[in-house]
């Protein structure tokens, strides 16, 4: 058995059995010190916090996650200015962030960057949102603490830990349209010295919606995906603490017809996600050990009528260690991490890679200004890794304007389809490059309850890896373009609260330019403007959300040709929500989705659903 074998096998069946040997071991340990030190509320991901100088954070709390329907993208395009493009809902989906590719937006699960090893990018359309605590999205570049492919943006999927002596309950049906059914279950108990955490979701469709403005009708879109999520922790004294995440997916789903004609084709994949954590506090330092496996495997049936799947397997195993450092003004972070990567499949070659990186962040606060300095570096045995920085500051002008800027050098590294496809792949591709420059001014009054937030930013892109055919017509990857992003995005949200009444309002404006430096066109599928509203109205026992989201037109051809175009569209939602006086635990909503019955497309060719409803029963207690 080969050394890399033995790292995966023993990393896979090693975690689990130190997961509960160190919770239970712990559990007789922890009796020695009855005084606590560690925070109520727990985070994994502290960097996300503590080192993101320079840059805006949009925040998605657990109840705005468990009233949203549907997946990470419906959540995503409706409260963030991130574009998706989908074929068909409930299909794949992949985000333009700031006129970025999909793969050049990173995924972070509790601190580590779950995008695909085969692909280098996330489907938006297979994470189920509900059952997480928090989604933090951050705009702009963020290789420097969370690696290759935080070039866009990045997404941050958090489970809480609390220690308050509390236990919670979520119980949430939805019934749509399409014969749509969506369930969770959701659990947390805690004591002073434990906390344990649990979430059970699935969501299905029959997905056979009629597309607007035809006769047709959606076919061979019926989906079904399960997930679960679970976090446990256990004080072992007041100065250490054990911790275990683990998230599982398994997805059916068919893919939407072109043509009634084509064949039926399927998909199906399963994620296994594994975290665990020793975290260690002496005075001013604070020593994090983490040990991470991840394992993916998808397969695919071009003809469900005569199966012949295809598919892969890969296998992820990361360790990473932190330490915190806190000296009058300054925090310092130093961390290191090593990880080992192996993939198989029928059209993938059985290859490996491992990379090793070493990274210093530090923060300075003086008066209103806090300023940041970070830098990383990586090795592989399969690319040469650049050097990567960021430098930010915030300043507060007064208590009412504040300004943020940041320069970072941000990267993506070639995935495995790029390097090891069969026949195509290429081991001398570079890792793709940016230079990015960002900053915002901030606008705050009446204790932050009314806030306008302008950023602009300038991102240059090189070594773009795209698939093209070469002289023999066999498409293979290449480092041919470059890129320049920029744009301009504004931000207001506003709470007002009148006697009985409550508003809420926030409006989010996207401007952006993503040209090919060689050509001077536009990217396909990245509109130059994106506007989104939510107004929400509360009074005692009743809420109403009204929400409209308008996405411009996008080429679908690199030469921007005017006749393969894909016109703008505006969408309104509605919904509402009724607490009953009996049971003050249980809420019913109703939401209409697309109310003006508009045909629209994000992707050439594959409309997406007129007006559609959602009913949800949601129990807390």
């Amino acid at each position: 058995m080969t050394f890399g074998k033995r790292v995966y096998w023993c990393m896979k069946y090693s975690i689990s059995f130190c997961v509960f040997a160190c919770f239970f071991t712990g559990l007789g340990y922890a009796q020695l010190d009855s005084i606590q030190k560690l925070d109520e509320v727990f985070v994994v991901d502290r960097q996300i916090n503590r080192f993101s100088t320079g840059q805006l954070v949009y925040t998605l709390s657990g109840s705005t996650l468990q009233d949203s329907p549907g997946t990470l993208t419906d959540v995503l395009q409706q409260n963030t200015p991130i574009f998706f493009k989908q074929n068909g809902y409930g299909m794949v989906s992949s985000p333009a962030f700031r006129g970025t590719t999909a793969q050049q937006t990173a995924v972070v699960w509790n601190g580590f960057n779950i995008n695909s090893q085969f692909n280098g990018q996330t489907d938006f359309n297979t994470l189920l949102v509900d059952g997480f605590d928090e989604i933090s999205v951050r705009p702009g570049g963020g290789s420097v603490v969370y690696g290759t492919g935080a070039i866009g943006g990045s997404i941050h999927l958090t489970n809480r830990l609390r220690f308050d002596g509390e236990t919670h309950v979520v119980l949430n049906a939805r019934l749509g349209s399409f014969s749509t059914y969506q369930n969770l279950l959701k659990a947390s108990t805690s004591s002073d010295q434990w906390s344990l955490s649990f979430a059970l979701s699935r969501f299905s469709s029959e997905n056979d919606y009629d597309w607007p403005g035809t006769s047709r009708q959606n076919l061979n879109g019926e989906f079904e995906h399960y997930n679960a999520n679970l976090s446990l922790a256990r004080k072992l004294n007041r100065n250490n603490r054990i911790t275990y995440h683990g998230m599982y997916f398994n997805g059916d789903r068919n893919f939407s017809l072109l043509f009634p004609s084509d064949p039926p084709s399927s998909y199906s994949n399963e994620d296994h996600r594994h975290l665990l954590e020793w975290e260690s506090e002496l005075s001013e330092v604070t020593s994090v050990l983490k040990l991470a496996f991840f394992e993916e495997y998808f397969q695919y049936t071009p003809d469900s009528r005569t199966p012949r799947p295809t598919g892969a397997t890969a296998q992820t195993a990361l360790a990473r260690y932190s330490l915190f450092y806190s000296y009058k003004a300054f925090d310092f972070n130093v961390l290191s991490e090593y990880n080992y990567t192996s993939a198989s499949g029928d059209n993938v070659l059985s290859e490996s890679r491992t990379i090793a990186s070493f990274a210093v962040l530090t923060k300075h606060h003086w008066k209103k200004l806090t300023s940041e300095v970070s830098f990383r570096q990586e090795y592989s045995d399969v690319y040469d890794s650049p050097f990567l920085f960021s430098s930010g500051f915030d300043y507060e002008f007064s208590e009412r304007i504040a300004a943020k800027a940041k320069v970072s050098r941000n990267f993506r590294i070639p995935t495995f389809n790029d390097l090891y496809w069969e026949g195509s792949g290429r081991t001398d591709l570079r890792p793709e490059t940016s230079g990015q420059l960002e900053t915002s001014v901030v606008f705050s009054a009446k204790e932050n309850k009314h806030q306008l937030t302008f950023t602009g930013y300038y991102n240059d892109i090189t070594n773009l890896i795209r698939w093209v055919p070469n002289s023999t017509n066999i498409w293979q990857p290449e480092n041919v373009d470059e890129v320049e992003t920029y744009g301009l995005e504004a931000h207001l949200t506003s709470e007002f609260v009148w006697g009985m009444h409550e508003f809420n309002f926030s409006s989010l404006y996207a401007y952006t330019v993503s040209e090919n430096t060689q050509t001077g066109y536009q990217l396909t599928y990245v509109p130059r403007h994106k506007f989104t509203n939510n107004l929400t109205y509360k009074i005692n026992r009743f809420s109403v959300d009204l929400q409209n989201l308008y996405n411009g037109e996008v080429f679908t051809r690199t030469n921007n040709s005017p006749d393969d175009i894909l016109e703008d569209y505006l969408l309104w939602n509605a919904g509402l929500s009724y607490v009953i006086p009996k049971f003050q635990n249980l809420k019913l909503s109703v939401q209409v989705r697309n109310i003006g019955d508009v045909a629209y497309q994000t992707i050439e060719n594959r409309p997406m659903p007129g007006r559609h409803f959602f009913i949800q029963t949601l129990i807390n207690f």
